[in-house]
């Protein structure tokens, strides 16, 4: 399968970590945001003008930033072989996914509490 990765190319960093697994991955993929006219082709598959031959991955509610990348690498995860194989390992390397972004924003995962020593 050759995927198709869509995404802002004037926000730094915006498609990098959904890159990278591809790359890593040794997918075939397009970085449609990097070719001229990137930006108007995703405009047009936003807004359902663009056929896709590949289907594209919709979220069940609107997923931005982080959710977003971790939803994406969730479901690549298994179809590029780069996530166990078992599913309770791969939600539980989602579930390391999420902490990290909670601590990232300063909380903490459930279950944990911040004492002082």
């Amino acid at each position: 399968m050759r995927y198709q990765l869509f995404y802002w190319p004037e926000i730094q960093g915006r498609g990098e970590f959904v890159r990278l697994a591809l790359e890593d991955a040794g997918a075939s993929y397009e970085d449609v945001a990097r070719k001229p006219g990137g930006v108007g082709r995703m405009m047009k598959m936003m807004d359902g003008r663009e056929a896709s031959a590949v289907p594209r991955r919709r979220f069940s509610r609107p997923a931005t930033g982080d959710r977003a990348i971790r939803e994406i690498l969730f479901y690549l995860g298994p179809r590029l072989k780069l996530a166990p194989r078992v599913e309770a390992d791969r939600l539980w390397l989602h579930q390391i996914a999420i902490d990290r972004h909670r601590f990232r924003q300063g909380g903490l995962p459930p279950g944990l509490r911040a004492t002082s020593s």
